[in-house]
């Protein structure tokens, strides 16, 4: 292991980056090193880094190794904070990455439901309701004690109508605590913690404070922190509400279904209801107004429409 990673990755989680992104940074540097030396023959130093090797290197990730250019810009980004790091502990005095350029790329759309599917999960999510319901009327008619169907139905139709109503990413559910959620008659919101660290305030509609608020009551682990827990009252994982989310979109027609997917219908039914940007991207908690903008580009399914518009005469 070169001798300067562990001082950089050290840097790096002082500076509050999320841990995937340390393990990135730090994977992509290692890949760097074994590169530098093979090429020049001794081992990374900041001190001996060239703009000339970055440039080099760029090339033969997009020649030579054939990366896509995501892949290649991450790589880059990792060497920008490996000079930043060098540079701030007085390891070099220029910055070898100044000039070098990210790799154009051509990013699609994201996914998000139409209004079709939209009305097809939500007839699944009412459906599990009624027929959870019943199961439990049933049991109080024959007097047998209540299933845990009702319970369980409850808060998986809440995971999806939450992400739906706002936007929420599934890493923010998860942590979310009951002490974060504040419910009134009219009003109400989720206060959470995303990227960056950055706290936001989401507002919740109609259909989300119905869902939090028959969930909450409902909900068996009364004094448990999290808003949301399994059958055995531990806070869920992103894994299990994925699952949740992967199950429930099969029964309503929809393959591949994902928290990010739910989330990306926030937004777009947001933009479609003529929802300003800077609302937009407040709400979705992004930083950069050109990551919301992609929200205002014709998705997959919008580009199939206007190919079906068209009429062969």
């Amino acid at each position: 292991m070169n001798e300067t990673l562990q001082p950089f990755q050290n840097w790096l989680a002082a500076q509050d980056r999320r841990p995937r992104t340390v393990q990135a940074y730090t994977a992509d540097l290692s890949h760097f090193a074994r590169w530098f030396t093979q090429t020049n023959g001794q081992p990374l130093a900041p001190e001996i880094l060239t703009p000339t090797d970055v440039r080099e290197y760029r090339q033969w990730m997009l020649t030579t190794q054939g990366l896509a250019p995501a892949t290649v810009n991450r790589h880059i980004a990792a060497l920008r904070a490996y000079t930043t790091w060098a540079r701030s502990a007085g390891l070099i005095a220029g910055t070898p990455t100044n000039g070098i350029k990210f790799v154009a790329e051509q990013r699609s759309p994201p996914r998000w439901l139409d209004r079709q599917q939209q009305a097809a999960l939500n007839r699944v999510l009412e459906r599990m309701l009624e027929y959870a319901k019943l199961k439990a009327r049933l049991a109080e008619l024959e007097e047998r004690p209540a299933p845990p169907e009702l319970t369980w139905a409850r808060r998986d139709v809440t995971l999806v109508q939450l992400m739906l109503n706002t936007g929420l990413r599934v890493e923010e559910v998860t942590t979310l605590n009951v002490e974060d959620v504040e419910l009134r008659d009219r009003s109400g919101r989720v206060t959470v913690m995303g990227k960056g660290n950055k706290q936001r305030a989401v507002p919740l509609n109609a259909e989300a404070r119905a869902a939090l608020s028959a969930w909450l009551k409902a909900r068996p682990e009364k004094d448990a922190a999290a808003v949301f827990v399994g059958r055995q009252g531990k806070r869920l994982g992103k894994r299990a509400i994925q699952r949740v989310v992967s199950r429930i979109g099969e029964a309503a027609g929809i393959g591949d279904l994902t928290p990010h997917v739910l989330r990306h219908s926030f937004a777009k039914n947001l933009v479609d209801a003529g929802v300003g940007l800077e609302k937009v991207a407040d709400l979705m908690g992004h930083s950069r107004l050109d990551t919301t903008r992609i929200y205002t580009r014709p998705g997959r399914q919008d580009l199939e429409q206007a190919v079906e518009a068209v009429v062969a005469r």
